[in-house]
């Protein structure tokens, strides 16, 4: 009896195949839990930010909330998801000298502390390419809780900031209507 032989599928690089748009919520007002499809033209109108940022410059982590329950039928207690929490942060480039409209300071602008914003990410889709009908994506609704204006720590770094985020909602795959 032969074995079968098996060969690992090949993943897609992450560099420059992570596209990152950051949209003002007042942009999208209608978005909810069961929204399947966001437009086009608003997430090309946000922020384009994936060139603002290293690699492990954004990172954003989701955690269920849950409780716990116990119907008087059931003899033992469940532990039921009733939300979930979403944390994280954004690092980016900025320059305090320049003025806010500087392309260098686009993605610090879109970030204002105490507002909240969506990130739409479009995991595989070529960055350098425009978005289109056809782009799938991950829509993350975070609100900027703080932004910090960090301090270098070599003499060839970039200037950074960093932005912390805390939401309460994802919605995976989600598409794009044109």
């Amino acid at each position: 009896m032969s074995t079968p032989v098996i060969t690992g599928v090949d993943g897609i690089a992450a560099a420059g195949m992570q596209p990152v748009y950051i949209i003002q919520e007042s942009a999208l007002p209608d978005i909810t839990p069961s929204s399947t499809s966001v437009s086009l033209a608003i997430v090309q109108g946000g922020v384009k930010a994936d060139c603002y940022y290293d690699f492990g410059g954004l990172d954003l982590t989701r955690e269920a909330k849950t409780k716990e329950r116990q119907r008087s039928c059931e003899k033992a207690v469940k532990s039921v998801k009733i939300g979930e929490v979403i944390s994280g942060s954004l690092t980016v480039v900025w320059d305090q000298q320049a003025t806010p409209e500087a392309v260098i300071n686009q993605v610090y602008s879109a970030l204002p502390e105490g507002e909240n914003v969506y990130l739409f990410i479009a995991n595989g889709w070529d960055s350098s390419k425009p978005l289109e009908a056809t782009t799938k994506g991950d829509l993350w609704r975070v609100e900027v809780t703080q932004m910090d204006h960090l301090i270098a720590t070599s003499p060839d770094e970039d200037l950074m900031a960093k932005a912390t985020l805390n939401g309460d909602l994802f919605i995976p795959n989600m598409t794009l209507a044109a």
